[in-house]
């Protein structure tokens, strides 16, 4: 069978970054005693009260197909939350519910990129945002955040013998973006064309 141009060149040559996690799990089959910090999935147990919560809801009759954006009260919980914790109003369309994070992503980069667009993502990163990139027809580009400028992502213009830029603080959050400030690093970096931020 001849498989597609996407799948055959989705991880770039490299690796798709599930090798080490294979090769973690089984070590653990082999009754290893093994850190895992793979895929980032806790070790703590679902909690009871959750359990609990879907076993009622399946009982009651909630196993068919949900709407496609996500239950209407989930979603209003989840944009209450947001609202609460960043103070920017949001409402149920704003919200999407997703099976999980690679999902979201998926769907972020399928709706914003068309084929060929430069897609940033931050570095350090997970080893599958690339290949999620690559997955839609854009070209993944990763911006390195600093540890000396407090994982900062520089945004630097390079002039002959002079570079100035500013740097904008990302995090996993919600949160309000700060105001760019002064970048401590000097090296220049060249443009992009049709650069977009793939991740936030």
């Amino acid at each position: 069978m001849r498989l597609s141009n996407t799948i055959t060149t989705i991880t770039g040559g490299g690796s798709d970054g599930w090798d080490l996690f294979i090769k973690a799990r089984k070590m653990i089959a082999q009754g290893h005693d093994v850190t895992e910090l793979t895929i980032g999935e806790h070790d703590i147990k679902t909690d009871t009260r959750i359990l609990e919560a879907m076993h009622a809801a399946a009982l009651g009759g909630a196993t068919g197909y949900a709407m496609v954006p996500g239950i209407d009260d989930l979603r209003n919980a989840v944009a209450t939350r947001l609202t609460a914790r960043t103070g920017v109003p949001t409402t149920l369309d704003n919200v999407l519910i997703t099976a999980g994070g690679q999902a979201a992503l998926f769907a972020a980069f399928r709706a914003a990129l068309d084929e060929g667009d430069t897609a940033l993502y931050i570095n350090p990163y997970y080893a599958t945002y690339p290949g999620t990139i690559r997955s839609v027809g854009g070209v993944p580009k990763a911006v390195t955040a600093e540890a000396d400028n407090g994982l900062a992502v520089c945004q630097r213009r390079s002039q002959p013998k002079q570079t100035t830029g500013s740097c904008l603080h990302l995090k996993h959050s919600m949160l309000p973006p700060r105001a760019p400030k002064p970048c401590s690093s000097t090296r220049p970096t060249t443009p992009q064309a049709r650069s977009m931020a793939a991740t936030r």
